[in-house]
């Protein structure tokens, strides 16, 4: 059984869909400017590599924590839904 293909549908899902403890390729963010320039100043752009360290998706206000090299990013459900990711 595929892990990835499980939680996303496609081969490109929305971080708040993704599997945690994998790694995967930011592929779009649908987020206005503002919100792009604020992401790409913490590292987060597109063709960024990460890893999802843990979702929140299970537990309400608990913010999602992306793992980008040494670098620890955490974006909440409303943020995770506009990040477009593939494994």
């Amino acid at each position: 059984m595929n892990i990835e293909r499980s939680f996303c549908s496609e081969k490109t899902c929305t971080l708040s869909r993704f599997p945690d403890g994998l790694h995967g390729t930011v592929v779009d963010i649908t987020a206005d400017a503002e919100l792009q320039g604020r992401l790409m100043g913490m590292g987060l752009f597109i063709g960024t590599r990460f890893q999802l360290l843990r979702s929140g998706a299970t537990v309400p206000n608990i913010p999602f924590l992306i793992a980008i090299g040494e670098t620890r990013i955490a974006v909440d459900q409303k943020i995770a839904e506009m990040i477009l990711v593939e494994p």
